[in-house]
C-alpha cells in the first residue's frame, strides 16, 4: 500500500476510550467458558485496537514492527491453545499447499522476511479458522459470533469518535474526507466493518433491532470511511442476510415470504444505491463497455485511461507486464512476497494480479482454488436460508479481492477465517430441523439408527455422547 497514513485520534480520547473497550472485551470474554473462545475475541479485539495505534504500532524493533511481533505472539499463543486442533488443518490441503507454494517461491528468490511475515499472517488466519470451529464444535452452535460482536466495538467508537473531532484524512481528488478512527488506511477500516456486517448478520437469536443497528452502523462506517470498494464488496453480503438470512428466523409456513419481501428491499437498495453513487461509479461503467482490450502494455494507455477505477486498471497492467518478463521460474512460482513493494511501491489493488507477479501461476492458481472450494462447501449445508447466505458472503469477499488485497492484511484474513471456519463446520452439522422421530410408549427405537439429541438452543443435532455434530 505504502500511502499516507491518516492521522491517529488525540491520546486524551483514544486512551481512555481504549480502557473503556478493554472492560467490555473482559466481560464478553468472561461469557464463553471455552479457551479457544477467548482467544479468537482477544486476537481481533486486539488486532482492531493496534490499528488505531499505528503511530506506534508500525515503528520497528530490532527491524520487525510491533504489529508483525504482535502477529507472531498471536501465533505462537493461539499454537499452544488450539494445539489438539492442529490436525484439522490437515483438512485443507489446498491452502497447506498455497502456503508451501509462498515458501518455496521465497526461497527461489531469495526474498526470507517477507516470506516469513507473509507465512505469519496465514498462521494469524489458521488460529482464527481453528478458534471459531473449535467454539462451534464445542457449543453445538454459533453463539461465539454474538460474544464476537464486542471485538468490533473498538472500529466502530473509534470512528464516531473521529467524526465528532473532525480527525479524518483526504483520500480523493474532489476533496472528500475519510474517518477510519485513526486507523492507518481506509482499506483496512473497511475490511473491518465489511467483517462486522457479515458477522452480525449471521448471528443467531439477536433482536431485529440491535442486528438493524448494527448493519446500519456498519453501512454507514464504510460510507464514511470513503472506501468504494468496500461498499460492492458488501452488496452481496447484505443481499444474503435480507434475501436468505432473515428467512432463518422465520416459522417455516413463512420462509419464503420473507425472502421474498427482502428480494424487493434489496431491489428497491439497488436502485437508490445507483442514484447516490452514479457519479462514483462511473468508471465501472466505462470499463464495462469498453472494447475490451483490458489487457495490453501500459504505454499504450491514454492519460483518461490511466485514471480509471483510481489508476487500478492501468496498475494491473503494469503488474502483468513485469511479470511476464520474468524467467521460467518466475512465471511459475512468482518474484516473492512483498516483491512489488521495491518495483511499484504500490499494492496491486487486485488479489489475483498480486499473486500473479509474487507467487506465479502456480499460486494463482491455489487461491483460486481456494474459493471456489469454500464456496463448493457452502453449497453442501442443508439449510437453503443459510447455505445461500453464506454463499453470497462468500461472493462478496472475492468481489473485495478484485479491488483490494485482503489476504495481505491481517483484518482481510480474520474476515475469510471467520467466514471459512463457520462455512466449514455448518457444513459438517445438520442445522435444517429434522422431523423428531414418533415413538409411542413402550416401543424402542429402529434398529441401525441413534436418536439424535438437540442443542437446546440451536437446530445444530449433536450425539447424546457430546461427540461432534453429525452430518
Amino acid at each position: 500500500m505504502l500511502e499516507a497514513a491518516s492521522p491517529s485520534l488525540p491520546p486524551a480520547v483514544l486512551y481512555p476510550a481504549t480502557v473503556l473497550l478493554l472492560v467490555l472485551l473482559a466481560r464478553a470474554m468472561g461469557k464463553t467458558p471455552h479457551a479457544s473462545g477467548k482467544l479468537l475475541l482477544a486476537i481481533i479485539w486486539l488486532r482492531f485496537v493496534m490499528q488505531a495505534y499505528h503511530e506506534i504500532t508500525f515503528t520497528s524493533v530490532g527491524g520487525v514492527s510491533i504489529n508483525a511481533l504482535a502477529s507472531v505472539t498471536v501465533c505462537g499463543i493461539g499454537g499452544i491453545v488450539l494445539f489438539r486442533q492442529l490436525p484439522q488443518l490437515g483438512r485443507f490441503p489446498i491452502l497447506l499447499t498455497l502456503v508451501v507454494v509462498i515458501a518455496i517461491s521465497g526461497l527461489a528468490n531469495g526474498v526470507l522476511m517477507p516470506t516469513i511475515e507473509t507465512i505469519v499472517k496465514w498462521g494469524y488466519f489458521a488460529v482464527v479458522l481453528l478458534a471459531i470451529q473449535d467454539c462451534i464444535r464445542r457449543d453445538g452452535d454459533t453463539r461465539i459470533l454474538g460474544l464476537l460482536l464486542w471485538s468490533f466495538a473498538p472500529p466502530l467508537v473509534f470512528q464516531l469518535l473521529s467524526f465528532a473531532l473532525g480527525v479524518g484524512k483526504a483520500t480523493e481528488t474532489d476533496g472528500s474526507v475519510s474517518y477510519v478512527g485513526g486507523y492507518n488506511h481506509e482499506s483496512a477500516f473497511s475490511i473491518v466493518l465489511v467483517t462486522c456486517f457479515a458477522v452480525a448478520s449471521l448471528v443467531p437469536r439477536l433482536s431485529p433491532v440491535a442486528r438493524l443497528t448494527l448493519l446500519g452502523a456498519c453501512l454507514v462506517g464504510i460510507f464514511a470511511a470513503n472506501y468504494r470498494t468496500s461498499l460492492i464488496a458488501l452488496a452481496p453480503i447484505a443481499f444474503g442476510y435480507f434475501v436468505f438470512g432473515a428467512a432463518r428466523s422465520a416459522g417455516r409456513d413463512r420462509r419464503v415470504l420473507v425472502s421474498l419481501l427482502g428480494l424487493l428491499v434489496m431491489c428497491g437498495a439497488i436502485v437508490a444505491a445507483n442514484v447516490m453513487m452514479g457519479d462514483r461509479l462511473t468508471d465501472l461503467g466505462a470499463v464495462a463497455s469498453g472494447s475490451g482490450d483490458l489487457i495490453r502494455p501500459p504505454e499504450e494507455f491514454t492519460e483518461a485511461e490511466r485514471k480509471l477505477m483510481s489508476g487500478r486498471l492501468y496498475l494491473w497492467n503494469a503488474y502483468i507486464a513485469e511479470y511476464r518478463a520474468g524467467s521460467d521460474v518466475q512465471l511459475l512460482l512468482g518474484n516473492g512476497a512483498d516483491s512489488w513493494i521495491e518495483v511499484f511501491g504500490l499494492y496491486a489493488h487486485n488479489t489475483v494480479v498480486s499473486y500473479l507477479y509474487e507467487f506465479g501461476i502456480a499460486g494463482t492458481a491455489l487461491i483460486i482454488m481456494v474459493w471456489l472450494a469454500m464456496i463448493i462447501r457452502a453449497f453442501r449445508i442443508s439449510d437453503w436460508a443459510l447455505r445461500g447466505q453464506l454463499v453470497c458472503c462468500h461472493i462478496g469477499f472475492i468481489l473485495l479481492n478484485m479491488a483490494t488485497m485482503p489476504f495481505w492484511q491481517v483484518e482481510g484474513l480474520i474476515l475469510y477465517g471467520l467466514l471459512a471456519g463457520y462455512t466449514y463446520s455448518a457444513s459438517l452439522a445438520s442445522v435444517a430441523p429434522a422431523p423428531r422421530p414418533v415413538m409411542r410408549r413402550g416401543t424402542a427405537p429402529p434398529r441401525g439408527r441413534r436418536l439424535v439429541a438437540r442443542h437446546p438452543r440451536t437446530n445444530l443435532r449433536t450425539d447424546p455422547a457430546g461427540q461432534e455434530p453429525q452430518s
